[in-house]
């Protein structure tokens, strides 16, 4: 099959010079070997949401080269040169399949201890714990669980998303049967652990109280109540 007939399917891309890749691409430009960079720019954590790999070199593109530059200490041009194109190539095998050992430790939650997070804008999820290989999107305002933590990133259903892209949804507890030794060891644990949440409570009839955390802190307060054995429920 010709060059012609490619041309001739409507896919929105233009095939460009039988898909052989330029020594330079730039904004203008459009065709495999510029979605194919677009693809790249996505996988090493580069945001493309508003266009995606559409194979046109506009503006978000440029942007995103610029960026990928900027990090890597290249000079920041917006254009995909030789040397750009060639660290690119270089991250991407350092990423391609990971050995297990280089990635972030995942610490898991289980079902128990997992909580709800809402998405404060279009984010990526990522296959690894080190936020490479971004595979599908989570949209604005999504609310979903987290089942495990790195430093960095939150373990969703199916992969990982980045901490910073998301804001934890608080919870209140309730506790029952709360005597004042009780309630001054909760306090010292919530001192101690650097929570920053009131304890309230309430000593008419079976003293009780309630805390409301989000996130690590809600997690930690319930490990606590569990270790000591003490009613709570949400």
């Amino acid at each position: 099959m010709d060059l012609d007939f490619f041309n001739s399917i409507n896919t929105g891309v233009t095939v460009v010079e039988n898909n052989k890749p330029s020594a330079q691409l730039q904004q203008g430009d459009s065709g495999l070997a510029v979605k194919e960079l677009q693809q790249n720019l996505t996988k090493l954590g580069f945001d493309l949401s508003q266009h995606g790999t559409d194979g046109q070199y506009g503006n978000e593109t440029t942007a995103a080269v610029k960026a990928f530059q900027e990090k890597y200490g290249l000079t920041s041009t917006g254009k995909a040169d030789e040397r750009t194109l060639a660290k690119m190539m270089e991250l991407l095998k350092g990423i391609s399949n990971p050995i297990e050992e280089s990635l972030p430790k995942v610490t898991s939650l289980g079902d128990k201890y997992s909580f709800q997070v809402k998405a404060k804008k279009d984010i990526e999820v990522y296959k690894y714990a080190n936020v490479t290989e971004n595979f599908r999107t989570i949209k604005k305002d999504t609310i979903f669980s987290v089942y495990g933590y790195t430093y960095a990133a939150w373990a969703v259903p199916g992969g990982f998303v980045q901490i910073k892209d998301v804001e934890p949804i608080s919870v209140t507890i309730k506790t029952g049967g709360l005597s004042k030794d009780m309630e001054a060891e909760f306090r010292a644990f919530l001192k101690n652990e650097g929570i920053d949440s009131e304890l309230h409570v309430n000593a008419i009839g079976n003293p009780s109280a309630k805390i409301t955390a989000a996130g690590l802190d809600f997690v930690k307060v319930k490990q606590f109540l569990d270790k000591k054995g003490w009613y709570y429920k949400q």
